[in-house]
């Protein structure tokens, strides 16, 4: 459940209460849980990432590089799961806006560095990660 004000607290803990009792009641056993609400990333990082992702892949294939023994053109996916294994980064997907904001900023200095400052991408991150 998610509670945003003070006032919605003592509504919200009276309908988990009757849900608990009612559960405990019917010999059941509960988890109580409380933790603070981080938010996610937006659609609009989302959609940054992927282009960033995109526009690496297509640097990389207009270079004339391909990937791996069997000579894979570079797509999107392929850069993000790159760059995942790179990081160490599981998903990106749960990541809060602040931690997808360090992420992106570190991808763009690590391909920037990587490719000695040839890769640029078409867009500043301001918009998007803001």
């Amino acid at each position: 459940m998610y509670i945003s004000q003070i006032s919605q607290l003592k509504p919200s803990f009276r309908a988990l209460f009757t849900q608990a009792e009612l559960l405990l009641s019917a010999g059941k056993k509960i988890t109580v849980e409380i933790s603070e609400k981080k938010q996610k990333r937006s659609n609009e990082q989302n959609s940054y990432y992927w282009l960033f992702n995109g526009q690496l892949a297509d640097f990389f294939n207009n270079s004339g590089l391909r990937y791996g023994e069997h000579q894979i053109p570079y797509n999107g996916e392929l850069i993000h799961e790159i760059n995942k294994k790179l990081f160490g980064i599981k998903t990106t997907t749960k990541m809060s806006v602040g931690e997808f904001c360090q992420y992106m900023n570190k991808l763009i200095l690590f391909w920037q560095e990587r490719t000695c400052g040839e890769f640029t991408i078409s867009e500043l991150p301001a918009n998007y990660l803001e």
